[in-house]
């Protein structure tokens, strides 16, 4: 089966090109023929999307760059803690980019369990800046309020909202349940609210965890993307390929960026062709 026919769209992360500018990542990542990207505006960690410069014209210069090198955006990776007040306002301002340039999903973490009151209240800003904007926002599986599907789909249901839905993040359910979640059998539970997909690959070596390309991990996305399939949804995707990430099950960070121009084609280059021999094997 080919990319197209399983998937709405592939993208490539663009945090794949942390330490780059926008300009430079963007430009990088057309001439190794990535057609769509999600740009990265992660708090604290590579934010090529500059929350405290979004206004219209920033978002008429960030569609500008991306139809000037050819490629498209269907999401933006936002990701904030949302009960923490001004990241909940930087993240407003980021569904306000994603909407004006045209990308229809916007990622993101939730917060720490125990704040989840405060979580909820705070999504009625969220929900009532995707309806202005028409965006979905994806709480990503992210160790937090989100974490494994099983545990967590309950959270995104109890919104009753179409904008409101879940980035399933095969690396990050894997990481933060410290190698124990098995992500083929975890998918299941979020058939009622995944609307988007984040391919991403992890190795757990003892203590030790390093991010990688795709297929080089300890992920089997054979059988990932079979129980897929079995939802009958034709899922927007990414490609995120976070591969300077790594330190131990206590915590990671970014090591060794950025990356050359030669390393961030050869870990998307391994990732196409480890999605698609998954693919031919449906």
């Amino acid at each position: 089966m080919e990319r197209r026919e399983f998937f709405e769209n592939v993208a490539v992360g663009t945090n794949i090109a942390m330490g780059y500018s926008l300009e430079d990542a963007l430009a990088m990542l057309a001439g190794f023929g990535v057609e769509y990207v999600e740009l990265s505006s992660i708090a604290g960690m590579c934010e090529h999307i500059d929350p405290s410069l979004i206004d219209e014209d920033y978002c008429k210069y960030v569609a500008a760059l991306l139809k000037n090198n050819g490629l498209k955006c269907c999401a933006v990776s936002g990701h904030v803690d949302l009960t923490v007040d001004k990241q909940l306002e930087d993240f407003l301002k980021k569904i306000e980019l994603t909407g004006r340039i045209g990308a229809k999903y916007i990622n993101t973490n939730s917060g720490p369990l125990d704040r989840l009151d405060i979580f909820n209240e705070n999504m009625k800003a969220v929900i009532e800046q995707t309806e202005k904007w028409n965006v979905i926002v994806n709480l990503e599986s992210h160790g937090d309020i989100v974490s494994t599907a099983e545990d967590s789909a309950q959270y995104i249901k109890r919104f009753d909202h179409p904008l409101v839905r879940m980035n399933y993040d095969t690396g990050n359910t894997y990481f933060h349940s410290k190698g124990k979640c098995d992500v083929v059998r975890d998918i299941d539970f979020s058939s009622d609210v995944i609307s988007y997909m984040h391919i991403k690959d992890v190795k757990i070596t003892g203590n030790d965890v390093q991010y990688t390309p795709i297929g080089d991990g300890d992920l089997d996305f054979t059988a990932i993307l079979a129980k897929v399939q079995k939802m009958g949804k034709k899922l927007p995707a990414c490609l995120e390929i976070p591969v300077f990430v790594g330190g131990t099950l206590e915590g990671i960070g970014p090591r060794d960026v950025p990356m050359s121009p030669e390393m961030i084609k050869t870990a998307i280059d391994r990732s196409y062709a480890a999605l698609d021999k998954a693919l031919q094997s449906l």
